[in-house]
């Protein structure tokens, strides 16, 4: 297989037995998340909790990962998410950094965990060969120091994935952690990993990945590497080759915008500190030394970022903030003079969540169970649904955050939202939109989105309701390939393009990339079919565990709310657009299902049998 070593290994930790066999669905489901939903659909019974031995955790690159593709590099972690809400159920993580790319090298595409050791133990993999070791030792170890520790013992080049006592203590927001600031951060799978007691996964690879058509692939890499450049670097700005964000970063996220930079902090005496994405909201709070501790806190102790600052604070209309400021959350109740506003409030309460230690035991539970353990503050959760707290929706950040979604455009990411098992990763539609839209006129982006979505509709503000629903899909379904290749989403796909008359830079990027690197020949509709099957295939997973429309329109009371303009969705047009949605996907419109012929026609018969349609 060209791209793709053909294997995968499997650690039964029950068992104490590591085993390789031969990579399975890579011609149906590309890699990435279409691989871990494939063997997630195939192995993982409904209703089991994202801490039960049955769970898989499911490690899974793609045919990318380790090429010199531009903004590529990346693996997905697949299973049961015990974050995940009201009950835990199947979803991904995506996931930076150099850990992917050096399993490819040391030849697997993949790895799957399952069962739970006798004891702590960890896995080491190093060009073809592996085995689980004991890791007594490092138990009880932060995910920095684990590094450090598997770094020095099995030598240069080590790359490690680990969890840190949040994960030990099966917090439900635990991340699995890699490098300073990559992590599979949402679903709480750093507490899957805990409850295996499988503390790290190391790995060192010194092969290398054959491409189908090596010239052809550099240098389409170079002419896709050159759009991007053009659509993301300022007039006059640098080019920071690799980015410190994966080892197929092309373009440092700095160029852009400082909220998703990776920006390395030194201290006066010399600690080194690393913010990325939302933990740059922790710079907030003053000192700014002290700032930078509670946000190397909250890696080492490897707990979910995105889910402390949005919803515990770091923001001002975070859960903590909103109830303090209501009289909801006391003093009484943390056992602690109570300051969300305060770093040092923050540095205990870290510590609290991490250890699981008085209140922080509930809040170990995530933002959402924790009000349902406490028996209040709900109307002032910032959770969307499914267990996530809000992302990229258009109801939390204002206009001084650029690319937030305004209205109409986040009609889009309120769809995506309803219809995943996750937060979505939104940013290609709406997040684009208003952020180019300052750059480029209306008329060409318009020109760009008939090429796109079929209709200059999609992006014109007066449409409101109308368009919508195709380009969730679309956009569900390219990020579905993203996720599987895997690529960078705030880079791709590449739609719009500021400096060029008819606004369009190139969707048709990945499918060339794909088509180069494994031989297999797929023009980009061709690529998006492949989406739509793996997003079907994820439907039927949520179905099986007992999805339906019903749960998908919880999502409407969150977009019934103003966003900062005071816009919010009328429901019974909403409720339109659901309809709209799922007989464009092909889904019965009463209950959100894939109807049989949906799934014969994306090549998953097996799973109309199983599901009964």
């Amino acid at each position: 297989m060209y791209s793709m070593t053909g294997k995968i290994l499997r650690a039964d930790l029950s068992a104490g037995q590591l085993t390789e066999e031969p990579l399975a669905g890579a011609d149906r489901f590309v890699g990435g998340r279409g691989l871990g939903a494939w063997y997630g659909w195939n192995e993982l019974p409904p209703g089991i909790d994202g801490f039960d031995e049955e769970n898989r955790l499911m490690f899974m690159t793609g045919p990318l990962t380790g090429t010199v593709a531009p903004a590529s590099g990346r693996f997905e972690v697949c299973g049961i998410a015990p974050q995940a809400y009201p009950k835990p159920h199947f979803t991904r993580s995506s996931v930076g950094g150099y850990w992917g790319p050096a399993l490819k090298y040391a030849g697997y595409d993949g790895l799957i965990a399952q069962g739970k050791a006798e004891g702590p133990v960890y896995i080491h993999v190093e060009d073809g060969q592996a085995e689980i070791r004991d890791a007594t030792d490092l138990w009880g170890l932060d995910a920095f120091e684990t590094q450090r520790v598997l770094m020095e013992r099995h030598g240069h080049g080590t790359e490690v994935m680990c969890i840190g006592p949040s994960g030990e203590r099966l917090s439900r927001i635990a991340v699995i952690q890699s490098g300073l600031e990559n992590a599979a951060a949402q679903g709480g799978f750093g507490g899957t990993m805990g409850s295996k007691l499988l503390k790290a996964i190391s790995v060192r690879g010194s092969g290398a990945i054959s491409v189908a058509n090596p010239d052809a692939f550099v240098k389409e890499c170079a002419v896709v590497q050159q759009v991007i450049e053009e659509r993301f670097v300022p007039r006059g700005g640098s080019v920071i080759k690799p980015g410190p964000g994966a080892k197929g970063c092309t373009l440092a996220c700095t160029s852009r915008t400082p909220m998703c930079s990776l920006q390395i902090e030194r201290t006066p005496e010399g600690s080194v500190f690393a913010l990325h994405c939302a933990s740059g909201i922790f710079m907030k709070y003053e000192p700014r030394e002290v700032a930078l501790r509670v946000a190397d806190l909250a890696n080492r102790y490897g707990l979910n970022h995105w889910e402390m600052t949005l919803g515990f604070g770091g923001i001002k209309d975070s859960w903590f903030n909103l109830c303090h400021e209501a009289g909801v959350l006391t003093d009484e109740d943390f056992g602690m003079p109570f300051d969300p506003y305060s770093a040092d409030f923050w540095l205990e309460i870290i510590r609290k969540i991490a250890y699981r230690e008085g209140i922080g035991d509930v809040l170990a539970e995530g933002v959402t169970r924790a009000a349902d353990l406490l028996g209040k503050g709900h109307e002032y959760l910032t959770h969307v649904a499914h267990g996530y707290q809000t992302h990229w929706d258009g109801h939390l950040f204002g206009d001084h955050v650029p690319g937030v979604p305004v209205w109409p455009y986040w009609l889009v990411s309120a769809l995506m939202w309803a219809t995943d098992s996750r937060d979505p990763l939104v940013h290609g539609y709406g997040q684009e939109i208003t952020r180019l839209g300052r750059k480029m006129s209306l008329e060409a982006m318009k020109q760009a989105a008939k090429r796109v979505y079929g209709s200059e509709d999609a992006v014109a503000p007066e449409s409101e309701y109308q368009w919508k629903a195709w380009p969730s899909i679309w956009h569900q379904n390219r990020l579905a390939i993203k996720d599987s290749l895997l690529v960078c989403d705030q880079l791709f796909p590449l739609i719009y393009h500021a400096s060029r008359e008819d606004g369009y830079a190139d969707v048709e990027a990945e499918s060339r990339l794909y088509s180069l690197a494994t031989g297999n020949e797929m023009d980009w509709v061709e690529l998006d079919d492949a989406g739509s099957r793996i997003y079907n295939l994820e439907r039927a997973i949520m179905v099986r565990e007992g999805r339906n429309r019903g749960i998908d329109e919880e999502a409407t009371a969150y977009f019934h709310k103003p966003d900062p303009r005071g816009h919010t969705v009328e429901k019974d047009m909403f409720r339109a657009m659901f309809t709209e949605f799922y007989e464009l996907r092909g889904w019965d419109p009463e209950t959100g299902w894939p109807k049989r012929s949906t799934l014969e026609e994306a090549d998953l018969p097996e799973v109309a049998d199983s599901l009964g349609v």
